[in-house]
């Protein structure tokens, strides 16, 4: 038979060496958590103003050309109300257009309208008039944006 003395004093080291290397570990633990909270606390909080940068400023960094661009083309006519538009392929479509307070009216691309002016072309939201269809377009059209866009 083997000594009873010996084998509970093994038993006894084994455990007391668990024990203390848990309490070991729970003290390592709570220790590196009370250092994370003392670190997330700002010592000074410091205000910082950022202002955006100008529109022409982040343009002119990105290489856009800033000289005014000339328009020859009448941006709004009183006399000339766009409607509504169906463009078609290249060199076709028509325009829903009211003449100087009359009816409204579907004119194709190259009907002459009133006063020697010709509908050159008409595009997704737009439509053009000049004097032929070969000539620099003198009025341009644009329906309104719709709502919520």
């Amino acid at each position: 038979m083997s000594s009873p003395s010996h084998r509970p004093w093994a038993l006894y080291l084994v455990t007391f060496l668990a024990a203390l290397l848990a309490a070991g570990s729970a003290v390592y633990w709570v220790l590196g958590t009370v250092g994370l909270a003392a670190q997330r606390a700002p010592s000074a909080a410091v205000a910082v103003s950022v202002s955006p940068p100008e529109a022409k400023d982040l343009a002119r960094a990105l290489g856009a050309d800033l000289a005014p661009q000339v328009k020859p083309v009448e941006a709004v006519s009183t006399q000339y109300q766009l409607l509504g538009v169906v463009a078609g392929p290249v060199g076709k479509g028509y325009a829903l257009l009211v003449i100087g307070g009359a009816p409204p009216k579907a004119y194709t691309v190259g009907s002459a309208l009133a006063e020697g002016q010709v509908l050159q072309s008409v595009s997704a939201r737009g439509a053009k008039i000049g004097a032929s269809l070969q000539s620099e377009a003198t009025i341009e059209l644009s329906l309104p944006k719709p709502p919520g866009s």
